[in-house]
């Protein structure tokens, strides 16, 4: 019986591997800046809950020491979170970005300021080093000569966008 070589497998040639990585080299083109942009959306959305759990943090504080007859002063919101989270640096004086990397809070108690180094590039905020920083600062609410709660604000020269 003779012997019959038949092709039972067969490789790839190097113009289907060449044509292969063109593809995959265009998909990653497209689909890598929309993966970017999504991350940006979703730093910027957990910075947004951070400053609004930061507020409610200052109005809880606020409450329990008008219950408790106790005065108001300037502090670190932080320390009123049940849960702090783990981004969080601490106390950082000054504020920089080896003390408070990328996408790392601290508290800065000089002028009662929170600081946060975004990951993804943003416009405006505070400078430091020539690292861009998204700062708030805890403020008092004042009724007259009263002090009735406290606030987070940042100035026009801090104004930042995504």
């Amino acid at each position: 019986m003779p012997f019959n070589r038949a092709k039972t497998s067969r490789g790839f040639t190097l113009i289907e591997l060449v044509v292969i990585i063109i593809i995959l080299g265009i998909l990653a083109a497209v689909a890598i800046p929309k993966l970017f942009s999504v991350t940006q959306e979703a730093e910027a959305a957990a910075v947004a809950n951070m400053v609004s759990s930061l507020e409610s943090a200052l109005s809880m504080y606020a409450a329990k020491q008008y219950l408790d007859g106790l005065p108001l002063s300037v502090h670190n919101p932080f320390d009123d979170l049940s849960n702090i989270p783990s981004n969080y640096n601490g106390v950082n004086d000054p504020i920089n970005s080896t003390n408070t990397p990328n996408g790392t809070w601290s508290w800065r108690p000089t002028g009662g300021w929170i600081m946060y180094n975004p990951r993804a590039d943003i416009n405006g905020g505070w400078t430091a080093g020539g690292e861009e920083f998204i700062a708030y600062q805890v403020q008092p609410v004042v009724d007259g000569a009263d002090t009735v709660g406290l606030k987070l604000t940042t100035t026009d020269a801090y104004i930042y966008s995504w």
